[in-house]
């Protein structure tokens, strides 16, 4: 089954596209709009119904692109997609490598990489951009890495964490990106992106889009040293944090509910339907904190860069 919402610009060899595996509510979609002006995702694959929906509802209000939507990685044939794609990106699911779960790998049904190895050989990318939990560096990765150098890719890796980019809680997550060996990185490519002259640059633009680490991720695979520090600052009191603060800052919350009426909490009202509320959780949970996703793909793709 696929939707079809109405694109509001036709694909061009000159844009960046990307096609979004296990695509979840877009976090890493966002993250990558943060990362790389210009960015754009032209499919998304996803099973799930309430984040598939949370996809639709993005798209419609335009803070996702709009795009194809397959609901099935299993059957998605990759190869109508190649040479139209220069990046592949996928939160594949996590349950048979979390520690919250039985860890039993391969031998999950729920274990989907070899199908989204299976689509990047069909889809041929430039670049691979996969996230997945902590767990996965000590159960998995290394099959993945095996596979992404079986195709023909230089690996770089790390563990990113949302308080490095200002959140209140960690959620430490493992980020993989693949770069295709065959395209030199310092001279435009088939579509004329991701090269040299389309670096992000390393401090904030003037919307304040680029993150803000409180301390930078570390690389795996890679002897660079890397460092991105960033400086921040407040560019207007009463401005909001990016996350909301932690439950025991309490003078923190007075000041920001003081100057925000339209913040304040509705003890009423809060039980959209039980399921519904379930799945919100689900997906609030296991989610991308997209800048986290974005600070993991400058930091790895400046490993890729330094070679």
């Amino acid at each position: 089954m696929a939707l079809h919402p109405e694109h509001d610009r036709p694909l061009t060899r000159h844009a960046v596209n990307g096609l979004a595996l296990c695509a979840g509510v877009g976090g890493l979609e966002l993250g990558l709009h943060i990362a790389e002006p210009g960015y754009r995702t032209v499919c998304y694959v996803e099973r799930e119904a309430f984040a598939a929906s949370t996809l639709v509802a993005r798209m419609e209000d335009k803070a996702l692109d709009p795009a194809p939507l397959w609901d099935d990685v299993t059957s998605f044939d990759g190869r109508s997609w190649r040479g139209k794609v220069h990046l592949v990106t996928g939160g594949y699911p996590c349950q048979p490598f979390s520690f919250a779960g039985k860890r039993k790998g391969e031998d999950d049904p729920r274990h989907l990489w070899p199908h989204i190895r299976r689509i990047v050989e069909e889809v041929d990318p430039e670049w691979c951009f996969f996230e997945n939990v902590e767990g996965h560096l000590t159960l998995g990765a290394a099959q993945v890495f095996e596979d992404l150098r079986g195709l023909g890719y230089s690996v770089k890796a790390g563990m990113f964490s949302a308080l490095e980019v200002g959140a209140t809680h960690l959620r430490r997550r493992l980020f993989i990106l693949a770069h295709a060996d065959k395209i030199p990185l310092l001279q435009p490519n088939r579509a004329g992106a991701f090269s040299k002259g389309h670096e992000v640059q390393e401090r904030p633009d003037a919307e304040g889009r680029a993150d803000c680490p409180r301390q930078s991720g570390t690389a795996l695979d890679t002897d660079v040293a890397i460092d991105p520090e960033l400086e921040c600052s407040s560019s207007g009191r009463g401005e909001l944090p990016l996350f909301a603060p932690a439950p025991f800052e309490v003078g923190v919350w007075s000041e920001i509910l003081d100057g925000h009426a339209d913040l304040q909490p509705e003890l009423l009202g809060l039980d959209h339907g039980v399921a519904d509320r379930v799945d919100r959780s689900d997906a609030a949970g296991n989610g991308v904190v997209s800048l986290a996703a974005a600070h993991a793909w400058k930091v790895l793709k400046a490993a890729h860069m330094a070679l």
